[in-house]
């Protein structure tokens, strides 16, 4: 067939091809019409059409015919060389000539649209000499085509938009009373039932909103009571009707796995049993997303409940000076350490993480008891304060706490 397209003819047995056809018999036609292989899938790449039916050599081709879908760890090879990205990148119609995967076979790359969302992909298999102007204006009309046949439960049905809204509207604390609620509920013919927890996702790029998606997805198999959203490139996720049996651990191992092989992380807020505190629940996951996160960390699940003190005390870190929330009792100390040579200020802190616990302070230090008594004694005359004394222990925790994490080399 020559490269020249005869779009009449396309765009006549397209419109024949509406009222009861479907991506596949779309995907014929397209391979008939512009004389390439062509093939449709959803965000998740599962098989929605292809042809012809038969292997071209393309292994990722040849895979989908035989299995109607990807393995996570293919999608992953995607991820990696970047093809999964440029759909937030490029605009389609667009050329995908680079990566190990598309070096032999190069593609013209469309994407599938509803409302604005991205809920698939179409691809044409190319030599380099067949891609023409005329198969890449072909392309636009095929992939929105495709947006026409796509099923009703997609990200941009009318359930999933109403599901987005309203989850938007418990984080944003705009539904406040028992009366809003159950007005949703109406609306949506059933309301999320506890115990909740909001999950707060996000990877490292700010241009991976369909890599969040298909994240949304794939969880679905272990997460199955959930609703949705991504904002601020962050995927915001209500669970509901949490499980408690005792296959949640491997469920939150296959989520882990997931994560670790697109380089994302998640922090998990503790639960809870009432929708109306939502927003809440959602700050605890963002802490715990910011305060989890570390380079080369091989578990990118953070739990709040391991970060409530960081999330309590860091924002008083990076707003006040140090001499704002240090104990006199320390700079008394310190001060007195450096005129005189002394160690004071490490036994004061082995005696305060240790509660008072003389024993196992003394220990720590290798010193006998009496003399860590004498030490002690030493501290409250310099500083003219009791250790027994609960809002100087506490202040003295709690400065010691902000110390640490203030000169934590990955804070």
């Amino acid at each position: 067939m020559e490269d020249r397209i005869d779009f009449l003819e396309l765009y006549e047995r397209m419109f024949q091809l509406l009222p009861s056809g479907n991506i596949q018999k779309l995907m014929e036609l397209a391979n008939d019409i512009t004389g390439v292989p062509v093939l449709a899938v959803d965000i998740m790449y599962n098989l929605l059409g292809i042809a012809p039916q038969v292997k071209t050599g393309d292994y990722y081709w040849d895979y989908l015919l035989e299995h109607k879908g990807y393995e996570t760890d293919m999608v992953v090879g995607l991820y990696n060389e970047g093809i999964m990205q440029s759909v937030n990148e490029m605009e389609a119609p667009y050329v995908i000539d680079w990566g190990e995967v598309n070096r032999l076979y190069p593609k013209i790359q469309g994407i599938i649209k509803v409302n604005g969302i991205v809920e698939g992909y179409v691809t044409m298999q190319c030599t380099r000499e067949q891609i023409t102007p005329d198969r890449m204006k072909a392309m636009e009309l095929i992939m929105h085509t495709c947006s026409l046949f796509f099923k009703s439960d997609s990200e941009s049905s009318m359930d999933y938009t109403y599901q987005k809204l309203f989850i938007g509207e418990l984080m944003n604390n705009r539904i406040k009373t028992s009366r809003q609620l159950k007005l949703w509920s109406n609306d949506m013919g059933y309301l999320p039932t506890p115990p909740y927890r909001i999950a707060a996702i996000s990877t490292e790029s700010t241009q991976e909103k369909n890599v969040l998606s298909y994240i949304r997805k794939s969880i679905l198999q272990f997460f199955p009571y959930q609703l949705a959203m991504i904002q601020h490139n962050i995927l915001y996720i209500l669970q509901y009707e949490l499980s408690l049996k005792q296959d949640a651990e491997a469920s939150e191992r296959q989520f882990n796995h997931i994560l670790s092989k697109f380089n994302a992380h998640c922090g998990l807020s503790n639960l809870f049993y009432d929708l109306l505190d939502t927003s809440n629940f959602q700050i605890q996951a963002e802490d715990a997303l910011k305060l989890g996160r570390r380079p080369g960390q091989k578990y990118r699940i953070y739990y709040y409940q391991d970060y409530y003190l960081p999330a309590i005390l860091t924002p008083r870190i990076e707003q006040m000076p140090k001499s704002n929330y240090l104990s006199p009792v320390i700079t008394a100390i310190m001060d007195y350490d450096v005129r005189h040579s002394t160690d004071f200020l490490d036994t004061l802190k082995a005696y305060i993480l240790h509660l008072g616990n003389t024993k196992k302070t003394a220990e720590l230090l290798h010193i006998h008891r009496n003399t860590l008594l004498y030490r002690i004694n030493k501290i409250e005359e310099l500083t003219n304060s009791s250790l027994e004394d609960y809002e100087t222990m506490m202040h003295l925790m709690i400065s010691f706490y902000m110390m640490d994490k203030n000169n934590s080399p990955q804070d």
